[in-house]
């Protein structure tokens, strides 16, 4: 290869980096701003609420991949264009996500993301806070008097308290702990955490006037646990989001909590609790009808060709023949994060330009042995589904598999006026064929 053809590769395969975009990034291609493409806009549905009420609470849900993250930061440049004052934080920067949650250590967490994020915008202005609410805190803990000398002393000293922030992230005994104490004094801290946001706001108001606020709260949806507590942290994020859904309504703020997608199916109807603008579900990018030779959809096709189109030049790739650009979109089902990677495999492979069909098929396949194998109680549940668009969920207590299954995306979820869902299709023959030889061997035995 030329250098000047290495110098191509190299920058289509950076392009194509797992990574949010702002909308005003080059290589973000508006999908959702089409018709032909999605039923809705759901950042329109949210931008709605928002400005439609003086206070609101609301839900957003993705699958891992689907583009939430980006769509986020649309909603945000949106909300600023007409004059709101937006934050956007990450949970996964304060909180370890792979242990049970309670409302107080999410509450802080909230209250502590919310008034760092007011500090970091005011400071440059000369007008930070007086305290933060890691701070705060320490102030509360002290005034209820409790008896726990080791854990006071973790919280830490000097004006970031940094000890509580830094304790919850990696220390899961320390949450544990802390957790405990507080669930005797949780009315003393919804006061202490409102009060504190309150403060926030009329900080916020008096050096911005009267704009409305908006609180982005990203990775809450990453919350799943482990093969050992699944069940217990799955159901902390049911309890929290239910039980305690009116402590998450913040005074003077509208806020927007990511949320995984197996809340709904933990608490059905949860949106009734987050009126009104509810709970909003971003699904893969369906490229087939649902029918029973699951039709093409060339405009969806299109669509994909152009999301590829901002991240490099396909043709000079792949050929000006679309065959191989298809077949790949094919390949990753609508799913936007598997077309980049199925694409990055093609360009580690590439040892000549344009590159060959059977460059492109040694793509696909490493991309598919990363779903393999698959175990036989798994194969008969995905097979069903491939077989019916539905996903039947016999117990309850299998819900950590499909959340499994959702996660590595071996099930994709589409919407074409209502859910519906189908095994990736990387995977769908393989797993209908063990699926098969399972039920044969089964029958003679």
């Amino acid at each position: 290869m030329s250098p000047d053809e290495r110098i191509f590769l190299k920058r289509f395969f950076q392009n194509l980096l797992d990574q949010s975009l702002d909308p005003s990034d080059g290589r973000y291609v508006p999908l959702y701003g089409d018709p032909e493409l999605a039923d809705e806009d759901p950042v329109e549905l949210l931008a709605y609420a928002i400005e439609w009420t003086s206070e609101s609470v609301q839900l957003l849900s993705g699958y891992r991949g689907t583009g939430k993250s980006t769509e986020l930061r649309r909603l945000k440049a949106r909300l600023e264009k007409s004059g709101h004052l937006v934050f956007l934080c990450d949970v996964e920067d304060y909180l370890n996500l792979s242990t049970p949650i309670d409302v107080s250590d999410f509450l802080m967490v909230v209250a502590g993301m919310f008034g760092d994020a007011v500090n970091g915008l005011l400071e440059g202005g000369g007008h930070p806070l007086h305290e933060g609410y890691w701070e705060r805190f320490v102030t509360l803990w002290t005034g209820l008097r409790i008896e726990d000398p080791k854990l006071s002393a973790s919280f830490g000293t000097g004006p970031a308290s940094v000890g509580i922030q830094a304790n919850l992230k990696s220390d899961p005994t320390f949450k544990e702990q802390l957790q405990k104490h507080m669930a005797g004094h949780l009315g003393a801290l919804v006061a202490d955490v409102r009060k504190f946001l309150e403060d926030c706001v009329k900080r916020l108001r008096e050096h911005y006037g009267d704009r409305e606020i908006v609180l982005l709260l990203d990775s809450v949806e990453h919350i799943r646990g482990t093969v050992a507590n699944a069940e217990d942290v799955h159901g902390s994020v049911e309890k929290l989001f239910s039980a305690h859904s009116e402590k998450l309504h913040l005074p003077g703020i509208h806020v927007i909590y990511t949320v995984p997608p197996y809340l709904k199916i933990r608490y059905p109807n949860v949106d009734a609790l987050y009126e009104p603008g509810g709970l909003i579900v971003l699904p893969a990018f369906k490229l087939f009808e649902q029918d029973e030779n699951r039709t093409p959809i060339p405009a969806n096709f299109d669509a994909m060709e152009r999301v590829v189109g901002h991240r490099g030049d396909w043709r000079r790739l792949l050929g000006n023949d679309r065959s191989l650009l298809d077949r790949l979109i094919r390949n990753s089902g609508g799913h936007l994060r598997d077309l980049l990677r199925l694409l990055s495999q093609v360009l580690l492979r590439a040892r000549e330009l344009p590159v060959s069909g059977r460059t492109v098929d040694a793509a696909i396949s490493q991309v598919r042995s990363t779903f393999l194998p698959i175990s036989n109680v798994d194969a008969l549940w995905l097979a069903g589904i491939a077989d019916s668009y539905r996903v039947d969920l016999e117990e309850l207590a299998a819900l950590p598999s499909l959340s499994r299954f959702f996660d590595t995306h071996l099930v994709l979820c589409y919407r074409n006026g209502k859910e519906w869902y189908d095994v990736h299709p990387l995977v769908r023959e393989d797993v209908r064929a063990q699926a098969e030889q399972v039920r044969r061997r089964r029958a003679h035995s």
